[in-house]
């Protein structure tokens, strides 16, 4: 064949096509790695939002617990100084010695032993002592 002419097909004596072979060019491969480029930059923006709304959630609880250990502290401080206080001393020497302070009158009264204080489940062990 010569160039210039057309082939032909020897039976009907029509023109035989060529078919067009697609050719994967440079403006399709920056196509495609600029798609996946954004596929990725979609994906790490979906995990840092999931880990941001972890972070978050576990701040909550940990302020709550934060909270929680403030209320326990400030129960803790103020039993303490009860305890260092002369009303306390005063009153443990009373009940559990029998003490009595100078010019005052002892008054044993007779009654049924009382039972010791039952914990009840979750209760600390100075509420039982000393109440609520």
């Amino acid at each position: 064949m010569t160039a210039g002419r057309k082939a032909y097909a020897p039976v009907f004596g029509l023109p035989i096509p060529h078919p067009r072979v697609r050719v994967f060019g440079p403006a399709q491969m920056v196509i495609v790695v600029a798609l996946l480029l954004m596929g990725l930059f979609v994906y790490a923006a979906f995990q840092t939002a999931v880990q941001s709304q972890r972070l978050q959630q576990q701040e909550r609880a940990l302020r709550a617990d934060i909270a929680e250990l403030q209320v326990r502290n400030a129960e803790l401080t103020g039993l303490s100084e009860y305890i260092a206080s002369d009303e306390y001393i005063e009153s443990f020497a009373r009940q559990k010695f029998g003490l009595v302070m100078p010019g005052e009158t002892v008054v044993e009264v007779d009654a049924p032993p009382v039972p010791p204080a039952q914990r009840t489940p979750g209760q600390r062990w100075w509420e039982s002592l000393f109440g609520d």
